[in-house]
């Protein structure tokens, strides 16, 4: 069990030999079976997926299988039913395949790869690791939150799972999950009612468009923040990356960065602008800046706001300007207004990128550009099912990718 595979001949005598060595130095029998076991906790095979398949064969081997299936879906290692399918070598087959991939999702303990992956592919790891001040954001600590915003982009993405609904959704719904804590910081109607004991509820969003989808949750745009300030290079270079899976290159050496106050600019636009006037920034920043304005509203911890609070370099509270124009052309007036563009016209990439990203999560590896021929055909069968999520996760489950060695 510790080694999560059959043991080899390999594998019991030196088990064997640990064990009788103590033996024979007078080791009393129940200290000699606690230091194997400590033997055996502190062994390579225990510590690290030690696979048994042979290097010229390109599929795993079933127990390998297991392994890799329970640990992407539960983070543990497999269950009785795993090991007797592996023994029995039907875990290889593909429907069968399937079917564990449906009882794994269907257990509790599936909550593991929704906290997860969503902590790999959003950053949402790092919420937290850049509070902002006391004097500005005390609710923060005071309600603790972090651990708020984090719950309500996994019961989001859970709710998704389960019913099997569009990973476009993602990108723009009209509904979410909050608590007290939440339904204040988002202003929501349902302050009103919801008590402060009362766990997450499902609260339509249909008035509020601003909300709905990822970008508007407070995980995301806290974490996309560095806790005192916002900057829409820094958000739109994090939906590049995470979002439509094209992070930008990083800024040539010779390039200095953006000034607090650029020739007299006034406002974030007005600095970026001036920057821009560099040919060399102005490759990178006409695909960021424009992804990362519609979500100047949104201040560090993600509360709305309509002006930019005043600082050292701004003396008054500036208006927030949320327009821009995709470098493809399409134009939006504020965050609504992305979310539909970015839906429309990058809704694909998205998918794309999600599978991709779901791919390096559960084989431990990054993708390579042969990989992209069978990202193409699961995102083909992803997209004739309606972008389910569920179907995301069964069809990189049953790949190619995630069953070869």
């Amino acid at each position: 069990k510790a080694y999560r595979r059959p043991l080899t001949d390999t594998d019991l005598n030196r088990i064997k030999r640990f064990h009788n060595a103590l033996l024979a130095k007078h080791f009393q029998p129940k200290d000699a079976a606690l230091a194997t076991v400590k033997m055996i906790l502190c062994s390579p095979s225990f510590l690290y997926f030690s696979e048994i398949t042979q290097d010229a064969d390109s599929t795993l081997q079933p127990h390998d299988l297991a392994t890799r299936l329970s640990y992407a879906l539960w983070a543990a290692p497999p269950d009785e039913r795993l090991y007797q399918l592996a023994g029995q070598n039907t875990l290889t087959t593909k429907q069968e395949l399937g079917r564990q991939i449906e009882r794994l999702l269907n257990d509790a303990r599936s909550r593991a790869f929704v906290n997860g992956f969503l902590d790999s592919w959003l950053n949402l790891r790092d919420l937290g690791d850049q509070p902002p001040p006391r004097k500005t954001a005390n609710e923060f600590y005071a309600e603790d939150l972090p651990r708020s915003m984090k719950r309500e982009t996994q019961l989001f993405f859970k709710d998704l799972l389960d019913r099997n609904g569009s990973v476009l959704e993602l990108l723009d719904s009209d509904y979410t999950f909050v608590n007290k804590s939440l339904a204040k910081l988002y202003q929501l109607p349902i302050l009103n009612t919801i008590r402060q004991s009362d766990d997450f509820q499902w609260v339509d969003l249909t008035d509020n468009e601003r909300r709905g989808g990822l970008l508007g949750m407070a995980s995301v745009l806290t974490v996309s923040a560095n806790g005192v300030d916002t900057s829409p290079v820094t958000r739109g270079a994090w939906i590049l990356e995470n979002i439509l899976g094209t992070p930008p290159p990083p800024p040539p050496d010779e390039v200095p960065a953006i000034e607090a106050d650029v020739s007299g600019a006034t406002s974030i636009r007005e600095k970026l602008a001036i920057h821009r006037e560099d040919q060399a920034c102005n490759l990178c920043h006409r695909s960021i800046d424009p992804l990362g304005f519609p979500l100047e509203h949104f201040d560090p911890i993600g509360r709305w706001r309509s002006k930019y609070p005043a600082s050292k370099t701004r003396k008054g509270r500036t208006a927030i300007d949320p327009s821009g124009k995709l470098t493809t052309g399409e134009s939006y007036a504020d965050i609504s207004e992305f979310k539909r563009v970015l839906t429309a016209t990058r809704g694909d990439a998205f998918a794309r990128n999600l599978i991709a990203t779901l791919l390096s999560y559960v084989t431990g590896r990054r993708m390579e550009r042969l990989d992209q021929y069978e990202i193409d055909d699961i995102f083909a069968r992803v997209k004739a099912d309606n972008y389910g999520l569920r179907t995301v996760v069964t069809e990189v489950l049953t790949s190619d990718l995630f069953r070869s060695r």
